[in-house]
């Protein structure tokens, strides 16, 4: 798809992922529109996707040629805490959005995520059969179904826990840990569950180049290419700080709500389209935390 008649939609805008992907694709000269709700910004259009009637018309008045659906409650805990919110948004905002995808001829990319699989026996390939731990990855797997099932030749890219250009240190699971470290209260770590972190910027290109090489229907994957638990990270930011990280206890078994142990994703469906970004942990982590030491 040529750049000259891409004209994209973003949903969830405002959030981490989005904010990067708008900024990225505009610096590239592709006509990007951002929807938001929850986090309002000059600039954006606010939009509940929930409301099915209102998205379809704005989405019918716009006529994109692509849509990139980033909205999504994706704190894991949230979802088990308000599950009925979370499936409004999660599946049914996104089978709406997918319905009118294919009324308006758009292309639809459905951000998804590495937590639809149970860490059991990684690297996970595209075509492995799902099997979610918690209700954040079953919301995110019906999501999935709901988008291919509308229209096969819609794209599903999975994604890894991110960070990058964060605003507040608790919106990236990553960033928090600074907020850990510096409290210097005793606080159990894990070293258990493992994550291959990508910063937004690297999906935000890879976005891009999906949008430009225009590949089959069907689902993505990508994940940064270092494997690292909590306890690392809490690691590399003490060494990299001159942080003490005494009060730290690391801790090997599982907690909390449930999450698989190690989702790493097979990256090869994408690279064999000559698709491949990935910032080095410590140098993007440490380009993120420095505007909060």
């Amino acid at each position: 798809m040529s750049k000259q008649n891409t004209k994209v939609l973003l949903t969830g805008a405002s959030g981490l992922l989005g904010r990067q992907v708008l900024s990225h694709l505009t610096a590239e000269g592709v006509p990007c529109t951002g929807l938001c709700f929850s986090r309002p910004r000059e600039g954006l259009y606010k939009l509940d996707i929930t409301d099915f009637a209102a998205t379809r018309s704005f989405v019918q008045e716009l006529q994109p040629t692509m849509i990139i659906h980033a909205a999504a409650q994706r704190f894991p805990d949230k979802v088990e805490s308000d599950l009925e919110a979370s499936l409004k948004l999660n599946v049914e905002a996104t089978r709406n959005l997918a319905e009118v995808c294919k009324e308006v001829g758009s292309r639809l990319i459905y951000i998804s995520t590495d937590y639809v699989f149970d860490g059991g026996h990684p690297p996970f390939f595209h075509d492995n059969k799902p099997n979610p731990l918690n209700k954040y990855g079953e919301t995110k797997l019906a999501g999935e179904e709901a988008v291919l099932s509308t229209d096969p030749t819609f794209l599903v890219l999975r994604i890894p826990v991110l960070y990058g250009g964060v605003k507040t240190l608790n919106e990236s699971a990553v960033t928090v840990l600074l907020e850990v470290i510096r409290s210097g209260k005793p606080t159990k770590m894990s070293s258990y569950e493992v994550r291959c972190p990508s910063h937004t910027q690297d999906i935000a290109r890879i976005l891009l180049d999906m949008i430009r090489k225009s590949p089959e229907g069907g689902i993505y994957q990508w994940c940064g290419l270092e494997k690292l638990s909590k306890w690392d990270m809490c690691k590399i930011i003490s060494k990299e700080t001159g942080l003490d990280i005494g009060h730290l206890e690391e801790v090997v078994g599982a907690g909390g709500t449930p999450r698989p142990r190690d989702v790493e994703l097979d990256r090869e469906k994408l690279r064999r389209l000559g698709i491949e970004h990935h910032t080095q942990f410590k140098e993007g982590v440490m380009g993120d935390l420095k505007q909060f030491l």
